[in-house]
């Protein structure tokens, strides 16, 4: 859908920019006449007007290039497409305009093509904005979860540690063996001399 939306902002830019232009061009009574045209009067304010369209053409061309202002202006500039439809519509059809058959035509074309901008780019921005919306808080759910679970695990953490250091520290007891104790010490015997044996000694083989 933003896709669709930005061709869209890229075709009104290059429409605006060609009135723009063509505005520009106000004192060149040939130019309207051979477009069948009405000639704004005085020039100095179809001027004007054609300064501000080159500049909604450069807005709308950076907003097709920049996806944070895409919502935002295509929903502005479908409303003045929308208003520029209907006063473009209402004085060529029901006010007396001096227009020759090729310059109704050119107007009545002009007002259809904004009419469509209009159409595409009001309900596409506000899609594409709920949309944005909801990966935001999507987003803003998945990082709050990890979150939530390192708070708990480092809330559990501490606690456990000053469980165990308000504890007393034990010192181990050493327990004896049954029958053992003050008294009861084994005294160890010295081993008696060896005596030689007797064929060790010298005797005499004649008694």
């Amino acid at each position: 859908m933003k896709v669709l939306l930005r061709g869209v902002l890229f075709l009104d830019a290059v429409l605006n920019l060609l009135l723009g232009l063509l505005l520009l061009l106000s004192p060149s009574a040939t130019l309207y006449s051979a477009l069948q045209l009405p000639q704004p009067q005085p020039a100095f304010y179809g001027q004007l007007l054609g300064v501000a369209l080159v500049g909604l053409a450069w807005l709308l061309w950076q907003a097709t290039l920049n996806g944070q202002l895409t919502v935002a202006v295509a929903r502005t500039v479908g409303q003045v497409n929308l208003a520029g439809a209907l006063i473009v519509a209402v004085w060529t059809l029901f006010l007396d305009v001096p227009l020759q058959p090729a310059g109704k035509i050119w107007l009545l074309a002009l007002a259809v093509v904004l009419a469509f901008f209009a159409v595409v780019q009001i309900p596409a921005a506000k899609k594409v904005r709920l949309r944005e919306r909801e990966q935001r808080d999507q987003r803003e759910q998945d990082q709050e979860r990890p979150s939530a679970k390192d708070a708990r695990r480092n809330n559990g953490a501490p606690a456990a540690r000053q469980t165990q250091s308000n504890e007393p520290r034990r010192e181990p007891v050493i327990t004896p063996p049954p029958g053992y104790g003050p008294g009861t010490e084994v005294m160890t015997e010295s081993a008696p001399e060896e005596t030689p044996p007797a064929h060790h000694a010298r005797q005499n083989p004649h008694p």
